[in-house]
């Protein structure tokens, strides 16, 4: 598995937002997206939401809840939770900063 989602090409930042929204709980598709753009100000259309479902699918990440419900809900398998920590631990890793990197004088 890659660290991110930055192999889904225009999908990752929407898959990212997806992945955020169920990890407060099993979602219908219109919940997911009415909270993606409460959220992020991004206005998911129902082609974008459902083929970034439909490949967190594929990865094993996101789930369709036993139901007979419909519209159908959808909630983050253990991989899908993992996956969400990985990249919030990513991104709160300290990096060098660009100031530490200046003062370095150059290897020769």
């Amino acid at each position: 598995m890659s660290e991110g989602f930055d192999d889904l090409g225009r999908f990752a930042r929407p898959a990212q937002q997806v992945v955020n929204v169920l990890a407060a709980g099993p979602r219908v598709p219109l919940a997911i997206q009415r909270e993606v753009g409460a959220r992020c100000g991004a206005d998911l259309g129902p082609g974008t939401l459902f083929g970034v479902i439909a490949r967190l699918e594929r990865r094993g990440l996101v789930e369709v809840v036993a139901s007979t419900a419909t519209p159908r809900a959808y909630r983050l398998t253990a991989l899908g939770a993992e996956t969400r920590q990985a990249l919030r631990a990513a991104l709160t890793r300290p990096t060098r900063s660009p100031a530490s990197a200046a003062t370095r004088s150059p290897a020769r």
